[in-house]
């Protein structure tokens, strides 16, 4: 499946069922990997925000995003929270923080 077949599906999933937090999960991340970082973070926005899913990854991704847009506090909270969920996500973590390039989903 494409990229913009993936978006189709899940933006079709979402108007359907707006709770589908595994809809919102897999758009944000085929946004992320299409470049289209500003899309992606409001998925991922939804997700934490609104509705509340505790997911490691969804914290650590979003965390990237701030800081690749200069949000470092954003970026910081995120960060730590998704080592609160996961602890074992210190090692990968270790260069997050060096990288402000875009392109790192």
């Amino acid at each position: 499946m494409t990229p913009f077949e993936i978006i189709a599906q899940t933006t079709q999933a979402i108007a359907s069922n707006p709770s589908d937090s595994e809809a919102y999960k897999t758009r944000a991340l085929t946004l992320c990997q299409m470049q289209q970082y500003e899309e992606a973070e409001k998925d991922l926005d939804t997700l934490i925000d609104t509705l509340h899913t505790e997911d490691a990854e969804l914290y650590q991704l979003r965390g990237t995003l701030r800081m690749n847009r200069g949000d470092k506090t954003g970026a910081l909270d995120d960060m730590r929270h998704a080592l609160d969920l996961n602890p074992q996500l210190l090692q990968q973590l270790s260069g997050e923080f060096k990288s402000t390039e875009k392109g790192h989903c």
